[in-house]
């Protein structure tokens, strides 16, 4: 007899195995419909098993597809937003616009209008002095008519979508001198020097035709507000920048002033004649990738700097 019969002692089963030994006992006694009914439970619990995943996965595409709905709705509603805020402020501009527009045309009419009856009305002969005067007056006026609605007529054009740009180089003096000579006229009319600082063989590359409007804008504003003294126009350039620099020796402009025109803003803050030059002058600058910055006090002139990309041909978009 071996040792552990003698002990007496008998050794227990593990757990698992007597759970087995349970398991095959209980479907050793199960009839068929028990096997059938287990089947059909267990094929049941595996369906339920899939039904509940597959719910899951559903759910989860249902929160992600109204989670981006939800975010495009949102930045739906905020570009509907910022549309009816760019419609108000277009509107606006469009309304103000206009009203300058009226204003600017409606004075200098006005005074052709004295001119013409003042000449017609009178009964003698006028001195050759007063007749100087007159003409030249006449001839200002209808300039600054015919100029501002060719500047108004581009600008526009200008802001048109897909206008493209046709850049030339061109020796900056001489354009002045053939694009801007009646300046020199009206200039020398108010007895007001005007000098070309610039060196001859000095170029500029730009679009011309938006340039000239600039130039013309900027020097019919200096003309304008300087009763004495002089305009200057000075150039230069390094490897990224042309500068060109309208100076006078006129009334100035305020702090405040300069902010809104070098912002291209108009407001009622401004004097109209001043408004739609200076609004002109900042858009053409912004199509050509340009910048304009003024420095001015009140009685102390003003400078005017136009900065241009040297290669403006590689900023084109």
């Amino acid at each position: 007899m071996s040792n552990l019969a003698t002990t007496g002692l008998m050794i227990k089963p593990p757990f698992w195995l007597m759970l087995v030994d349970t398991s095959l006992y209980l479907l050793r006694t199960f009839s068929p419909l028990a096997y059938m009914f287990m089947a059909g439970f267990v094929v049941f619990a595996i369906m339920a098993a899939i039904l509940l995943l597959q719910l899951r996965k559903q759910k989860k595409l249902l929160e992600k597809t109204v989670a981006e709905k939800t975010e495009a709705l949102k930045f739906s509603l905020l570009q509907l937003e910022a549309t009816e805020v760019e419609l108000t402020n277009n509107l606006a501009f469009r309304e103000r616009m206009i009203s300058i527009v009226m204003h600017d045309l409606k004075s200098p009419l006005n005074f052709v209008h004295k001119i013409a009856a003042s000449l017609y009305e009178s009964k003698t002969a006028l001195n050759p002095s007063d007749l100087h005067r007159l003409s030249f007056e006449l001839y200002q006026t209808t300039f600054d008519i015919n100029n501002f609605v060719n500047n108004l007529l581009q600008w526009l054009n200008s802001t048109k979508k897909n206008t493209k740009l046709s850049y030339t180089t061109e020796k900056l003096n001489d354009f002045i001198r053939t694009n801007c000579a009646v300046y020199f006229k009206i200039a020398a009319e108010k007895k007001l020097e005007f000098n070309l600082l610039a060196a001859d063989d000095f170029s500029i590359t730009a679009d011309f035709s938006l340039l000239s409007i600039v130039l013309r804008n900027l020097l019919d504003n200096a003309i304008k507000n300087t009763r004495e003294g002089k305009i200057e126009i000075s150039a230069h350039s390094d490897e990224r920048l042309q500068y060109v620099i309208i100076s006078d020796t006129g009334g100035g402009i305020a702090p405040d002033k300069i902010v809104e025109l070098e912002s291209g803003v108009i407001t009622k803050k401004t004097s109209e004649s001043t408004q739609i030059g200076y609004r002109i002058v900042y858009d053409l600058m912004q199509k050509m990738k340009g910048s304009i910055h003024i420095k001015s006090a009140p009685d102390k002139g003003t400078r005017i700097t136009l900065q241009l990309p040297s290669q403006p041909y590689l900023q084109i978009e």
